[in-house]
């Protein structure tokens, strides 16, 4: 049954092909986008697209908080580190725009496929997204174009029965698409042909801020207090910030789920320990490591350790954490006065600014306050490299 399906998206796509390339009004079909039974929105967002003989769908597409229609699949693009991770409790495949690579992190293994941008944005390749999830996605010919469906196992309508039933969605879809671009022409997406494939867009991980007038902020949290994590990171989700996360081995395999979401969000991962020596330090930071190596198949070198320790442990090659100013807030704070007494602390000729802050609730309440003082008095929050540290 597999290998018929296989055979007859095959198929499809060669139809689509062979029309495409043989009718000279090919560039002004209109492509849309479904998920199961749901025709998507006829946006930028959710268009596909063409390049190098492969087709390209938008990685919000396979995003329920983007198109409200549940994959089991979240998402993340990381500007500054020129990533698009998709991930689920399982597993995991991080596009580098950079290098034009795609791998899985848990495994190690490197995949087939690699994402382009379009005016910006990041696409992925549908089979190779669909392949690795378990999804299928067919290309389906229609009056008015064609129709890129990807599915899962909750899918109902085979591909007949769905444009049956879809023909008023279809209609809606591009008469809003057309009032809203009135002085634009139809979507059209143009076939594969035998020209080179498209340059790809040069992506670099920035420096700090260019505005010399800028001051450089970097946030680490140290969660051994996690009550207000995924808050945390829904705040720099929205915010489009980056911080490190510095866990003890008892954190990270407490919570190893919210791990792979600090990861594929684009964020960085440290260890702490707090021994009363800087070889009981060591000996918790290498338990720490082992522990990250089995729960999210990596290490880390980034550490939070107590200051007198950092000269010993920084000669073993150790990136010790260089605080700044403690912004963990007092319990029932305002956040006004929190960010109030944040800004005081750091306040003087910093090159570079290092807060530490935890990851409890009270951290989850301040922290939006927190980050919009910040860039109103000149600081730029910064992706935590370990060339910075």
């Amino acid at each position: 049954m597999k290998k018929w399906k296989k055979r007859t998206a095959l198929a499809l796509v060669l139809t689509l092909l062979v029309a495409l390339l043989n009718t000279a009004q090919a560039a002004g079909n209109i492509y849309l986008t479904a998920v199961n039974e749901s025709v998507l929105e006829l946006t930028s967002d959710t268009m596909p697209t063409w390049s190098g003989g492969v087709l390209y769908v938008p990685y919000t597409v396979f995003d329920s908080s983007y198109t409200g229609i549940n994959l089991g699949i979240s998402s993340s693009y990381s500007r500054d580190g020129g990533t698009v991770t998709l991930y689920n409790l399982q597993q995991m495949m991080i596009f580098d725009l950079n290098r034009g690579t795609c791998y899985n992190p848990i495994t190690e293994e490197t995949i087939s496929g690699r994402a382009i941008l379009r005016n910006g944005r990041p696409y992925v390749p549908v089979a190779t997204v669909c392949s690795f999830f378990g999804l299928s996605y067919s290309v389906i010919d229609i009056d008015e174009g064609y129709i890129v469906r990807i599915k899962s196992s909750a899918v109902v309508l085979s591909d007949a029965w769905f444009v049956d039933a879809a023909q008023n969605s279809i209609r809606s879809r591009i008469r809003d698409y057309n009032q809203a671009n009135q002085s634009q022409p139809t979507p059209g997406v143009l076939p594969p042909t035998n020209n080179t494939e498209d340059p790809q867009p040069e992506i670099t991980v920035p420096d700090d801020p260019d505005d010399t007038n800028v001051i450089p902020a970097y946030l680490g949290f140290s969660c051994e207090d996690a009550q207000g994590l995924s808050e945390i990171l829904d705040t720099l989700d929205s915010y489009s910030q980056r911080a490190i996360f510095f866990f003890d081995a008892e954190g990270l395999e407490r919570e190893d789920d919210l791990i792979f979401r600090i990861l594929g969000s684009g964020h960085s991962i440290g260890l702490i320990a707090q021994g009363r020596t800087a070889a009981g330090t060591r000996r918790l930071l290498e338990r720490a490591n082992e522990t990250l190596s089995e729960v999210a198949y990596t290490r880390a070198s980034v550490v939070l350790v107590p200051e007198n320790q950092r000269e010993e442990l920084e000669q073993e090659g150790w990136i010790c954490w260089n605080e700044t100013a403690s912004a963990i807030p007092d319990q029932g704070v305002s956040a006004s006065t929190y960010a109030n007494k944040v800004l005081s602390r750091i306040s003087g000729n910093h090159a570079r600014v290092y807060l530490t802050l935890d990851g409890s609730s009270e951290t989850a309440r301040v922290l939006p306050t927190l980050l919009r003082r910040l860039s109103a008095e000149g600081y730029g929050v910064s992706v935590p490299l370990e060339t910075r540290l």
